[in-house]
Protein backbone atom coordinates (compact mmCIF):
# COMPACT_ATOMS: atom_id res chain seq x y z
CA UNK A 1 0.00 0.00 0.00
CA UNK A 2 2.88 2.45 0.50
CA UNK A 3 4.46 1.72 -2.49
CA UNK A 4 1.34 2.07 -4.18
CA UNK A 5 0.42 6.06 -2.64
CA UNK A 6 5.00 6.49 -3.13
CA UNK A 7 4.38 5.93 -6.97
CA UNK A 8 0.95 7.85 -6.91
CA UNK A 9 2.71 10.77 -5.18
CA UNK A 10 5.95 10.66 -8.02
CA UNK A 11 3.10 10.03 -10.72
CA UNK A 12 1.53 13.20 -10.10
CA UNK A 13 5.13 15.05 -9.47
CA UNK A 14 6.02 13.86 -12.89
CA UNK A 15 2.84 15.30 -14.62
CA UNK A 16 3.06 18.71 -12.41
CA UNK A 17 6.79 18.81 -13.71
CA UNK A 18 5.52 18.10 -17.30
CA UNK A 19 2.77 20.79 -17.47
CA UNK A 20 5.04 23.41 -15.81
CA UNK A 21 7.57 22.59 -18.12
CA UNK A 22 6.27 22.14 -21.44
CA UNK A 23 3.52 25.08 -21.16
CA UNK A 24 4.12 27.46 -23.85
CA UNK A 25 4.44 31.35 -22.51
CA UNK A 26 2.08 33.84 -24.27
CA UNK A 27 4.31 37.19 -24.62
CA UNK A 28 2.59 40.71 -24.02
CA UNK A 29 3.65 44.00 -26.52
CA UNK A 30 1.74 47.01 -27.31
CA UNK A 31 0.59 48.91 -30.19
CA UNK A 32 1.67 52.55 -30.09
CA UNK A 33 -1.09 54.40 -31.93
CA UNK A 34 -0.39 58.32 -32.42
CA UNK A 35 0.75 60.77 -34.77
CA UNK A 36 4.17 61.15 -33.47
CA UNK A 37 6.76 58.82 -32.39
CA UNK A 38 9.18 59.49 -29.72
CA UNK A 39 9.66 56.71 -27.32
CA UNK A 40 12.97 56.31 -26.21
CA UNK A 41 14.59 53.63 -24.10
CA UNK A 42 15.19 50.09 -24.18
CA UNK A 43 11.34 48.83 -23.82
CA UNK A 44 9.60 50.18 -27.26
CA UNK A 45 5.88 48.90 -28.48
CA UNK A 46 6.15 46.12 -31.10
CA UNK A 47 3.16 47.33 -33.01
CA UNK A 48 3.31 51.00 -34.56
CA UNK A 49 0.84 52.69 -36.44
CA UNK A 50 2.46 54.15 -39.60
CA UNK A 51 -0.42 55.18 -41.82
CA UNK A 52 -4.02 56.26 -40.91
CA UNK A 53 -6.06 55.78 -44.55
CA UNK A 54 -9.13 57.71 -44.34
CA UNK A 55 -11.98 58.40 -46.69
CA UNK A 56 -12.85 62.43 -46.21
CA UNK A 57 -14.89 63.08 -49.72
CA UNK A 58 -11.48 62.08 -50.96
CA UNK A 59 -8.93 59.30 -49.62
CA UNK A 60 -6.44 60.66 -47.01
CA UNK A 61 -3.04 59.29 -46.02
CA UNK A 62 -2.21 60.63 -42.84
CA UNK A 63 1.84 59.56 -41.69
CA UNK A 64 3.41 59.07 -38.05
CA UNK A 65 5.98 61.11 -37.58
CA UNK A 66 8.84 60.06 -36.02
CA UNK A 67 10.46 62.43 -33.59
CA UNK A 68 12.85 59.40 -32.59
CA UNK A 69 13.64 56.45 -34.88
CA UNK A 70 12.52 52.93 -33.24
CA UNK A 71 15.66 51.23 -32.92
CA UNK A 72 13.87 47.36 -32.52
CA UNK A 73 12.32 45.68 -35.03
CA UNK A 74 8.96 46.41 -35.48
CA UNK A 75 5.92 45.85 -36.97
CA UNK A 76 4.38 48.60 -39.04
CA UNK A 77 0.48 48.98 -38.77
CA UNK A 78 -1.84 50.41 -41.74
CA UNK A 79 -5.39 51.25 -40.76
CA UNK A 80 -7.84 51.56 -43.20
CA UNK A 81 -10.65 52.98 -42.91
CA UNK A 82 -13.93 50.85 -44.48
CA UNK A 83 -15.40 53.70 -46.95
CA UNK A 84 -11.87 54.06 -48.51
CA UNK A 85 -12.17 50.38 -50.27
CA UNK A 86 -15.23 51.65 -51.93
CA UNK A 87 -13.51 54.52 -53.72
CA UNK A 88 -9.98 53.28 -54.85
CA UNK A 89 -8.83 50.60 -56.62
CA UNK A 90 -7.07 48.05 -54.20
CA UNK A 91 -4.79 46.93 -56.26
CA UNK A 92 -3.19 50.49 -57.11
CA UNK A 93 -3.74 51.29 -53.03
CA UNK A 94 -1.39 47.94 -51.69
CA UNK A 95 0.97 49.22 -54.53
CA UNK A 96 1.11 52.95 -53.50
CA UNK A 97 1.13 52.31 -49.22
CA UNK A 98 3.84 49.96 -49.87
CA UNK A 99 6.00 52.30 -51.70
CA UNK A 100 5.20 54.78 -48.50
CA UNK A 101 6.05 52.18 -46.07
CA UNK A 102 9.92 51.44 -47.76
CA UNK A 103 10.61 55.00 -47.66
CA UNK A 104 10.67 54.61 -43.83
CA UNK A 105 13.53 52.46 -43.68
CA UNK A 106 12.33 50.83 -40.55
CA UNK A 107 12.93 47.54 -39.82
CA UNK A 108 9.83 44.51 -40.10
CA UNK A 109 9.55 41.12 -41.33
CA UNK A 110 5.74 41.51 -40.74
CA UNK A 111 3.12 44.28 -41.88
CA UNK A 112 -0.54 44.70 -40.03
CA UNK A 113 -3.61 45.90 -41.71
CA UNK A 114 -6.41 47.04 -39.38
CA UNK A 115 -9.63 47.01 -41.01
CA UNK A 116 -13.26 46.85 -40.05
CA UNK A 117 -14.16 45.11 -43.66
CA UNK A 118 -18.05 44.72 -44.53
CA UNK A 119 -20.08 42.46 -47.18
CA UNK A 120 -19.98 45.38 -49.37
CA UNK A 121 -16.25 45.65 -49.28
CA UNK A 122 -14.86 42.27 -48.71
CA UNK A 123 -13.60 41.51 -52.21
CA UNK A 124 -11.89 44.71 -52.27
CA UNK A 125 -10.38 44.37 -49.36
CA UNK A 126 -9.26 40.95 -49.53
CA UNK A 127 -7.68 41.83 -53.03
CA UNK A 128 -5.60 45.04 -51.54
CA UNK A 129 -4.22 41.99 -49.05
CA UNK A 130 -2.79 39.61 -52.01
CA UNK A 131 -1.29 42.81 -53.28
CA UNK A 132 0.22 44.03 -50.39
CA UNK A 133 1.58 40.58 -49.92
CA UNK A 134 2.66 40.13 -53.30
CA UNK A 135 4.42 43.39 -53.50
CA UNK A 136 5.99 43.56 -50.13
CA UNK A 137 7.19 39.86 -49.90
CA UNK A 138 6.26 40.06 -45.95
CA UNK A 139 4.63 38.43 -43.59
CA UNK A 140 0.79 39.05 -43.18
CA UNK A 141 -1.42 39.90 -39.95
CA UNK A 142 -4.61 41.53 -39.89
CA UNK A 143 -7.10 42.46 -37.30
CA UNK A 144 -10.43 40.45 -36.54
CA UNK A 145 -13.47 41.42 -34.72
CA UNK A 146 -15.70 38.97 -32.74
CA UNK A 147 -18.46 38.89 -35.52
CA UNK A 148 -15.90 37.71 -37.95
CA UNK A 149 -15.23 34.24 -35.92
CA UNK A 150 -18.71 33.55 -35.27
CA UNK A 151 -20.07 34.43 -38.66
CA UNK A 152 -16.47 33.23 -40.44
CA UNK A 153 -18.29 31.66 -43.65
CA UNK A 154 -20.45 34.66 -44.13
CA UNK A 155 -18.04 37.62 -43.06
CA UNK A 156 -14.86 35.58 -45.08
CA UNK A 157 -11.39 34.82 -43.74
CA UNK A 158 -8.92 37.44 -44.77
CA UNK A 159 -5.58 35.99 -46.81
CA UNK A 160 -2.78 36.64 -44.25
CA UNK A 161 -0.87 34.54 -42.30
CA UNK A 162 -2.09 35.05 -38.88
CA UNK A 163 -5.09 37.21 -37.60
CA UNK A 164 -5.06 39.48 -34.87
CA UNK A 165 -8.70 39.04 -32.19
CA UNK A 166 -9.14 42.41 -31.17
CA UNK A 167 -11.47 41.36 -27.96
CA UNK A 168 -12.38 45.21 -27.36
CA UNK A 169 -14.71 47.98 -28.41
CA UNK A 170 -17.36 45.22 -29.30
CA UNK A 171 -20.46 47.01 -28.70
CA UNK A 172 -22.43 50.59 -29.57
CA UNK A 173 -21.06 53.08 -27.95
CA UNK A 174 -24.09 55.71 -29.40
CA UNK A 175 -26.50 53.54 -27.52
CA UNK A 176 -28.06 53.81 -24.26
CA UNK A 177 -28.09 50.86 -22.54
CA UNK A 178 -24.63 50.11 -23.97
CA UNK A 179 -22.95 49.22 -20.04
CA UNK A 180 -19.10 49.69 -21.21
CA UNK A 181 -18.43 50.33 -25.14
CA UNK A 182 -14.95 49.25 -24.41
CA UNK A 183 -15.30 45.98 -22.64
CA UNK A 184 -18.34 44.19 -22.05
CA UNK A 185 -18.03 40.59 -20.84
CA UNK A 186 -21.35 39.41 -21.30
CA UNK A 187 -21.70 40.63 -24.54
CA UNK A 188 -18.78 39.52 -25.80
CA UNK A 189 -19.93 35.63 -24.58
CA UNK A 190 -22.51 35.81 -26.77
CA UNK A 191 -19.61 35.59 -29.82
CA UNK A 192 -17.94 32.92 -28.66
CA UNK A 193 -18.45 30.46 -31.49
CA UNK A 194 -16.49 28.68 -34.10
CA UNK A 195 -12.89 29.32 -32.80
CA UNK A 196 -12.20 25.69 -33.43
CA UNK A 197 -12.88 26.10 -37.41
CA UNK A 198 -11.63 29.20 -37.96
CA UNK A 199 -8.76 28.96 -40.23
CA UNK A 200 -6.23 31.41 -38.86
CA UNK A 201 -4.05 30.98 -36.06
CA UNK A 202 -4.88 34.02 -33.90
CA UNK A 203 -2.72 36.40 -31.47
CA UNK A 204 -5.20 38.63 -29.17
CA UNK A 205 -5.26 42.38 -28.25
CA UNK A 206 -7.05 43.53 -25.68
CA UNK A 207 -7.40 46.90 -24.46
CA UNK A 208 -5.76 49.36 -22.09
CA UNK A 209 -7.34 52.59 -22.37
CA UNK A 210 -10.63 54.80 -20.75
CA UNK A 211 -13.00 57.51 -22.42
CA UNK A 212 -16.32 59.27 -21.32
CA UNK A 213 -19.29 58.93 -23.27
CA UNK A 214 -21.17 62.49 -23.52
CA UNK A 215 -24.90 62.03 -23.49
CA UNK A 216 -27.14 65.45 -23.82
CA UNK A 217 -31.16 64.81 -23.87
CA UNK A 218 -30.71 61.19 -24.46
CA UNK A 219 -28.41 61.21 -26.78
CA UNK A 220 -24.93 60.17 -27.19
CA UNK A 221 -23.04 63.64 -28.87
CA UNK A 222 -19.28 62.65 -28.42
CA UNK A 223 -16.92 60.91 -26.71
CA UNK A 224 -13.89 62.13 -24.65
CA UNK A 225 -11.25 60.16 -25.14
CA UNK A 226 -8.61 59.25 -21.73
CA UNK A 227 -11.12 60.38 -19.45
CA UNK A 228 -11.29 58.21 -15.50
CA UNK A 229 -13.00 58.52 -12.83
CA UNK A 230 -9.64 59.90 -10.90
CA UNK A 231 -10.26 62.65 -13.43
CA UNK A 232 -13.93 64.25 -12.31
CA UNK A 233 -14.02 66.90 -10.02
CA UNK A 234 -16.99 68.45 -7.72
CA UNK A 235 -19.23 69.46 -10.90
CA UNK A 236 -20.04 66.00 -11.12
CA UNK A 237 -22.76 63.50 -8.98
CA UNK A 238 -22.94 59.87 -9.39
CA UNK A 239 -25.89 58.35 -11.05
CA UNK A 240 -25.68 54.57 -11.21
CA UNK A 241 -22.44 52.39 -12.11
CA UNK A 242 -20.10 54.80 -14.12
CA UNK A 243 -22.71 57.13 -15.01
CA UNK A 244 -22.04 60.65 -13.81
CA UNK A 245 -24.63 63.82 -13.79
CA UNK A 246 -22.92 67.54 -14.58
CA UNK A 247 -24.07 69.78 -11.52
CA UNK A 248 -22.54 72.99 -13.20
CA UNK A 249 -21.87 73.79 -16.71
CA UNK A 250 -17.97 74.16 -16.80
CA UNK A 251 -14.91 72.93 -19.19
CA UNK A 252 -13.46 69.60 -18.65
CA UNK A 253 -10.26 68.15 -20.87
CA UNK A 254 -11.16 71.83 -23.24
CA UNK A 255 -14.77 70.44 -23.59
CA UNK A 256 -17.93 72.38 -22.55
CA UNK A 257 -20.20 69.88 -20.65
CA UNK A 258 -23.68 71.80 -19.66
CA UNK A 259 -25.70 71.19 -16.28
CA UNK A 260 -27.87 68.16 -16.20
CA UNK A 261 -24.94 66.09 -19.49
CA UNK A 262 -24.43 62.97 -18.16
CA UNK A 263 -21.41 60.73 -19.02
CA UNK A 264 -20.53 56.91 -18.82
CA UNK A 265 -17.70 56.54 -17.97
CA UNK A 266 -16.24 53.10 -19.63
CA UNK A 267 -13.01 52.00 -18.72
CA UNK A 268 -10.99 48.46 -18.14
CA UNK A 269 -10.12 47.18 -14.52
CA UNK A 270 -7.32 44.21 -14.01
CA UNK A 271 -9.95 41.89 -13.22
CA UNK A 272 -12.39 42.78 -16.55
CA UNK A 273 -8.85 41.44 -18.51
CA UNK A 274 -8.25 38.68 -16.21
CA UNK A 275 -11.97 37.52 -16.72
CA UNK A 276 -12.14 37.78 -20.18
CA UNK A 277 -8.74 35.83 -20.60
CA UNK A 278 -10.70 33.59 -18.84
CA UNK A 279 -13.46 33.42 -20.74
CA UNK A 280 -11.12 33.11 -23.28
CA UNK A 281 -9.34 30.03 -22.94
CA UNK A 282 -12.42 28.14 -23.30
CA UNK A 283 -12.77 28.74 -26.77
CA UNK A 284 -9.61 29.72 -28.30
CA UNK A 285 -6.26 28.11 -28.66
CA UNK A 286 -3.72 29.88 -26.74
CA UNK A 287 -1.93 32.69 -28.35
CA UNK A 288 1.87 33.58 -29.09
CA UNK A 289 1.24 37.05 -28.55
CA UNK A 290 -0.83 39.54 -26.73
CA UNK A 291 -1.09 43.16 -27.60
CA UNK A 292 -2.44 45.73 -24.96
CA UNK A 293 -4.00 48.75 -27.09
CA UNK A 294 -2.02 50.82 -26.20
CA UNK A 295 1.51 52.27 -25.46
CA UNK A 296 0.52 55.40 -23.69
CA UNK A 297 -1.97 53.79 -21.07
CA UNK A 298 0.72 51.20 -19.81
CA UNK A 299 1.71 53.58 -16.67
CA UNK A 300 -1.72 53.41 -15.51
CA UNK A 301 -1.15 49.40 -14.77
CA UNK A 302 1.61 48.05 -12.77
CA UNK A 303 4.12 45.66 -14.89
CA UNK A 304 3.04 42.66 -12.74
CA UNK A 305 -0.50 42.86 -13.33
CA UNK A 306 -0.27 42.69 -16.99
CA UNK A 307 2.17 39.85 -16.68
CA UNK A 308 -0.37 38.06 -14.45
CA UNK A 309 -3.45 38.99 -17.33
CA UNK A 310 -1.13 37.17 -19.62
CA UNK A 311 -1.05 34.07 -18.38
CA UNK A 312 -2.76 31.25 -20.04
Amino acid sequence: MKKKLILLILLFAATLAYLFFNQKSTNYTFYHWKQEYKVKGVKQPRYIKILDIAYEGKTTIHKTNFINTPTHKLVPVIYLDNPVLRHENSKKLAQKLFNILKSYKLNYDEIQVDCDWTKQTKEAYFSFLKELKKCSKKQLSATIRLHQVKYFKRTGVPPVDTGVLMYYNMSNFKKLKTKNYILDLDLAKQYHYNFEEYPLPLNLALPLYAQATLIRFEEVVGIIEGLRKRNLNKNFKALKENHYVVIKTHYLNGRLLYKDDVIRLDAVTVDDLKQAVKNLKEVMKQPEEIIFYRWGNKDFYDEKDLKDITHW
